[in-house]
This record gives structure tokens, C-alpha cells and sequence, in this order.
């Protein structure tokens, strides 16, 4: 967690900017490692630059597009869902990253229309 967590140490508990903790500088810097993608992995200075290469990045909005379906579907993609995810993402990105369009895509898309209903296990 630390190349990731270490950035945010700008912030204190409260969230709140600092710079200093117990009179000494605070450490900031961090890395993005394994996320794919050469082009969003590497050093950040602190969590803005952090923040700004993943606000930046198409992989983090289709993460965030298929985060979005688990929690709106209530369960995990499929391949079949594939056309549904891929909908989504440009009812997202083709409205200047709407949410609302996002989540109009999803709940009118036949995968929420016709979902099945769980049965708890007895």
C-alpha cells in the first residue's frame, strides 16, 4: 500500500493539507505499479499528480464504468455483459464523463430489465 497510500500523506487524519509531522517534512511520493498500463504507471511527487494521471487515463474510467455495473447489477460481469459494459463506457465518455448517462445505460440495458432474482441459500 505504501507507493499508493504514501501520496495522501500530504493530508492529515481530518483531511486537512500539511507539510510537516512531528517537525519533520512529510513524504509524499509514491508510485502507480502493475496497472497495465506504461503510460499511467510510475513516480508521482504526491496524490494530486496521483490523482490527475488516473483522471486522465481511458483504463481508470473503464474500471470505474465496470465497478459501477457490479454494484447497480449486483454481481460480477460476464462475457455476455460485454456489450452492456461497452455501452456504458460511451454513454460515459460520449457525455463528458456523465454519471448519469452512465447509470441510465446500465439499469436500461435488458441485463437489468430481465436480471434474476437470488435465492438465499437454506
Amino acid at each position: 500500500m505504501d507507493p499508493l497510500g504514501l501520496p495522501f500523506e500530504m493530508y492529515n487524519h481530518a483531511g486537512l493539507y500539511r507539510e510537516t509531522e512531528l517537525n519533520k517534512p512529510v513524504d509524499t511520493t509514491g508510485e502507480i505499479i502493475d496497472s497495465g498500463n506504461p503510460a499511467l504507471d510510475g513516480k508521482v511527487a504526491n496524490a494530486i499528480e496521483m490523482i490527475e494521471r488516473l483522471a486522465e487515463s481511458k483504463k481508470a474510467e473503464q474500471v470505474f464504468v465496470r465497478y459501477a455495473f457490479r454494484f447497480w447489477m449486483g454481481r460480477n460481469e460476464t462475457l455476455n455483459d460485454s456489450h452492456v459494459l461497452q455501452d456504458a463506457y460511451h454513454a460515459y465518455r460520449n457525455n463528458g464523463g456523465s454519471i448519469k448517462s452512465l447509470l441510465i445505460s446500465l439499469v436500461t440495458s435488458d441485463a437489468f430489465l430481465y436480471r434474476k432474482a437470488e435465492r438465499d441459500a437454506k
